[in-house]
Order: C-alpha cells, then structure tokens, then sequence
C-alpha cells in the first residue's frame, strides 16, 4: 500500500518539476487527490476484510475444519492401532512354531 503512495508521489514530483505554476498545481491536485482515493480504498479494504474474517460464517467454517482435523486424527491414530495390531499378529503368525513343529519338539521330549 505505501509502495503505490510512494510511486504515486514521486510521479507527482516528477511531473511538477517540468511544468509551468498552473501547470504544477493542476497536477498536485490530482496527486493529492488520487493519494486520497489510494487511502480511502486501502482503508476500505481493510475494514471489509476485518469484517470478513469477523464474519459468523468464516468462524463457523474455522470451526468446522477444526472438528475435521481431530477427526482425521482420531481416525489416523484408531487406523495405526488397528495396522500395528495386525502387524503384531501376523509376526506372532509368521513365527509361531506350526502344528508339525510342535508335534516334532513333543516327540523329543
């Protein structure tokens, strides 16, 4: 915002510095008056997106991406238990002696 104030400004004093009097004061006046409209719509649109970010529906969509995250965790963390479950049975499955083995190891003994 202070960029378009700026660039506006030195145009202006770069515009006055090759014109006559009547001339330089015509064009302060726009300057002057195209620094106003630049104030005026930034303050414009300062208020209007303070007032959109106040809006009950941009809380009430905060509100609902919020509950969204911590059902995805709690969904993300029941989906590990259950793959960490299943992962410790398959180990316990995969190293388990078998019914042969056990047969095997109760002949030896």
């Amino acid at each position: 915002m202070r960029a378009i104030l700026t660039a506006t400004a030195l145009t202006a004093i770069l515009g006055l510095s090759a014109c006559s009097p009547s001339e330089k004061a015509d064009t302060q006046a726009a300057a002057d008056k195209i620094a106003a409209e630049t104030k005026e719509a930034a303050s414009t649109v300062a208020a209007e997106t303070k007032d959109f970010a106040n809006s009950p529906e941009v809380k009430a969509a905060g509100t609902e991406i919020k509950d969204a995250a911590k059902d995805a965790g709690t969904l993300a963390k029941e989906a590990a238990k259950d793959a960490a479950g299943e992962a410790k049975q398959a180990i316990h499955e995969a190293t388990a002696p078998s019914a042969a083995d056990k047969a095997a190891q109760d002949a030896k003994k």
